[in-house]
């Protein structure tokens, strides 16, 4: 064997790969995960029910399994009334959201009929969960980017997380990446600065002073992605850049943006107390939930039972040879302790 041949061979042998089931961590953000389905897939069932969230969320699932390859997955959902924790910080928080289609096609009659049909499948996604080596969790009026965000910090090994919500963006470091399902791409440090020229360490302070209109979060009048970077470059350098930072360099600058900062400041501190992920702003006992659910893994695979609920919702050919997909999927998933 030739000797350079020789010594990669004698170096793999002797580097320990961690299989634990803490080694390498899938985190869902389920409720985002599904409605992206739901919205953009229009399979039908033959008995006329619309199954594309269901459908959708499994395929989703098993492709970023084969992707990142796990040790473990744990599924994140919404609580019931998953806003109630934040609204108590905000009363406007999210007040915007009116009453609206998802989807932009025919399959429904009425917002009124969707709305069922978005319950109906999660409900029954969860009992498909159930039955495969993964972990799900929600916990009331808690969201589930605050549970993700606590999670993240608690585990030890390497962690992805699947979600479109670029909140995710701001706990990106060594050991934690953030895989856009949109985008289909994985965020790193380097990705993230790349792309919206902040650091990930001084990510969610850009998002302070911006706020965040989808979720009725104000940010600074008059001040856009590219004036705050010309007013705080230092966001895209590697210290991190706090808030307190940012407000004493505006009590000592000359421009009307400045001034606007400073008078914005009691809504910026609200605003880091709804965004901040690496220290969410939920209670101790939420926070025990989370720490028994990191130390008592499921690992069980139920795959007669899933394939029987299966066909009982008549899903025909949405996942092809779906006893190989399972196996391919999930089988690996459960023998990691």
């Amino acid at each position: 064997m030739n000797k350079e041949y020789q010594k990669i061979f004698e170096s793999l042998k002797e580097e320990k790969v961690d299989d634990s089931v803490n080694s390498r961590v899938l985190i869902i953000d389920s409720l985002n995960t599904f409605l992206r389905a739901f919205t953009v897939i229009r399979h039908i069932n033959p008995q006329g029910n619309h199954i594309g969230g269901l459908t959708g969320f499994l395929r989703s699932l098993g492709y970023v399994i084969n992707l990142v390859r796990p040790t473990r997955v744990i599924l994140v959902f919404d609580g019931q009334g998953g806003s109630t924790n934040k609204r108590y910080i905000y009363p406007e928080y999210k007040g915007n959201r009116g009453i609206n289609r998802v989807t932009n096609w025919d399959a429904f009659e009425s917002q009124k009929e969707e709305s069922e049909s978005i319950t109906n499948q999660i409900v029954r996604l969860i009992f498909y969960l159930k039955q495969l080596p993964v972990d799900l969790i929600s916990i009331d009026k808690i969201e589930a980017d605050d549970v993700i965000g606590y999670m993240a910090g608690k585990l030890d090994g390497e962690i992805t997380i699947m979600s479109s919500d670029r909140d995710f963006l701001q706990l990106v470091n060594k050991k934690i990446s953030v895989y856009s399902p949109i985008k289909k791409k994985f965020y790193d440090k380097d990705m993230v600065l790349t792309e919206y020229g902040v650091t990930t360490d001084n990510f969610l302070t850009q998002k302070i002073l911006l706020g965040d209109s989808g979720d009725n979060v104000p940010g600074v009048r008059g001040l856009g992605s590219k004036t705050m970077l010309k007013l705080f470059p230092e966001l895209g350098s590697e210290n991190e850049i706090s808030l307190d930072q940012i407000l004493e360099k505006c009590k000592a600058g000359d421009k009307k943006l400045h001034e606007s900062i400073v008078n914005y400041e009691y809504q910026l501190r609200i605003n880091k107390r709804l965004m901040d992920l690496r220290e969410p702003n939920i209670p101790d006992e939420a926070k025990e939930e989370v720490d028994f659910l990191i130390l008592h893994p499921n690992k069980e695979l139920n795959s007669q039972q899933f394939i029987n609920l299966y066909n009982e919702d008549n899903l025909g050919n949405s996942i092809a040879n779906l006893p190989n997909w399972l196996f391919k999927h999930f089988n690996q998933i459960a023998k990691y302790k």
